[in-house]
């Protein structure tokens, strides 16, 4: 009798030690572990973004891989053991011994990105909005006047129908039109969203237009706008577009910077716009049209700085200049080495070591906004698109 009440004390222990065993390892381990998945997760968004710079510096095909699931596998072993001697005397004791193995094998899915979707993202352009907002808002962008220049530079490749390049060679009316932008933003001048209209292409009579009309439109967000004399309205809806804002802009120098901007001076915003915003009817002349930058086209920018090893300088083209030699950037390389270097933003490619050493900041700042960018433009086909999916077991 005394043997049996010292087992029905002992197994209910020895069964809640097994069963509380996995569910206070098992799912619980991600919550201390997630940041491991975490850092895989953006070291390789930073090495994709780092070995196709290098690529493009090479002319070789760039391709990207991206993380489509994590699969956390957990496993437990638990054993244990009773013993029970005494048997049938006053002290019968008993013991308990248990024993619990964890393992964790995490597994991370890549999947190349080869599809239409990636690349009209990747070669697509930038909205207005988001290419400058995200250049100037960063917190670099108002460190040095240099960085200020190069985040323009990144954002537009023309303005006012001025291109960077025209025949392979520096176009000096855009360099001027990239001093300009510096000149005015450095003397208090800012970028700001305000609303705007975005008329339809078709002028409609004015007298044509009822009551019910005018009723129908406001339900669907649209206006009824006046042009001209007033004889002509053509349907509207409120935008948001992103503009500069002069706050001098009648001082000398600022004119003559709106003049080299290919605008008229004298108005206290000049709107942003990009070759697709609809333009009936005049041009303003205090529009600053265009045409911003991809992604692609970002990376290949980016090959400036890469630091190219003197045993690969007959396989790799030089490049133009990037600016006129009055433009000072901030100092950012891309450094290679034979050698596998101790920082972790590192790559292998022919043979040599291409990585940003963790002592420059201002490369590791600049690594940093590519890899943000990247992320925003092409992270998602779409918006609404799945994120990757972490898969996690069910109780222990």
């Amino acid at each position: 009798m005394i043997y049996r009440n010292k087992c029905n004390r002992i197994v209910p222990v020895f069964l809640f030690i097994l069963c509380s065993s996995c569910a206070t390892i098992g799912p619980q381990k991600v919550v201390s572990s997630h940041t491991a998945y975490n850092d895989a997760v953006q070291l390789t968004v930073v090495r994709e973004v780092l070995a196709n710079i290098v690529r493009s510096r090479y002319s070789d095909p760039m391709q990207f891989i991206a993380v489509s699931a994590i699969n956390a596998q957990f496993s437990v072993n638990a054993g244990g053991g009773a013993n029970i001697g005494g048997i049938g005397a006053a002290g019968t004791a008993g013991g308990l011994d248990t024993s619990i193995g964890y393992s964790d094998s995490p597994t991370i899915t890549f999947v190349p990105q080869s599809d239409a979707g990636f690349y009209k993202s990747f070669y697509e352009p930038f909205d207005v909005g988001e290419t400058i907002g995200f250049g100037l808002s960063y917190r670099y962008a108002n460190m040095d006047k240099g960085w200020q220049n190069l985040s323009m530079r990144y954002s537009v490749a023309s303005i006012n129908g001025a291109s960077d390049y025209v025949n392979g060679q520096i176009n000096d009316v855009y360099e001027k039109r990239i001093a300009a932008l510096d000149y005015l933003l450095d003397n208090n001048a800012s970028f700001q969203q305000v609303p705007d209209w975005d008329y339809d292409s078709i002028a409609i009579a004015t007298d044509k237009i009822t009551a019910e009309d005018k009723i129908e439109a406001f339900k669907w967000g649209l206006f009824f706008i006046e042009e001209g004399e007033g004889d002509t309205v053509r349907l509207a809806r409120y935008r948001l577009v992103l503009a500069i804002i002069i706050p001098r802009s009648n001082d000398p120098k600022t004119r003559l910077a709106l003049e080299s901007l290919g605008v008229d001076p004298g108005y206290s915003r000049y709107v942003f716009r990009p070759p697709l915003h609809a333009s009936p009817g005049e041009l303003s002349t205090a529009d600053i049209w265009v045409t911003t930058r991809s992604m692609a086209d970002v990376i290949n920018l980016a090959t400036q700085f890469v630091d190219i090893p003197v045993d690969h300088e007959d396989i790799v083209q030089p490049l133009v200049p990037r600016a006129t030699e009055s433009v000072r950037f901030p100092a950012i390389t891309i450094h290679s080495s034979p050698e596998e270097p101790a920082f972790p933003y590192r790559i292998k490619h022919r043979g040599y070591w291409f990585y940003v050493d963790d002592t420059e900041l201002a490369s590791k700042m600049f690594l940093e906004a590519l890899v943000a960018a990247y992320s925003s433009r092409v992270g998602s086909k779409q918006a609404g698109d799945e994120a990757p999916q972490v898969v996690l077991p069910v109780g222990g």
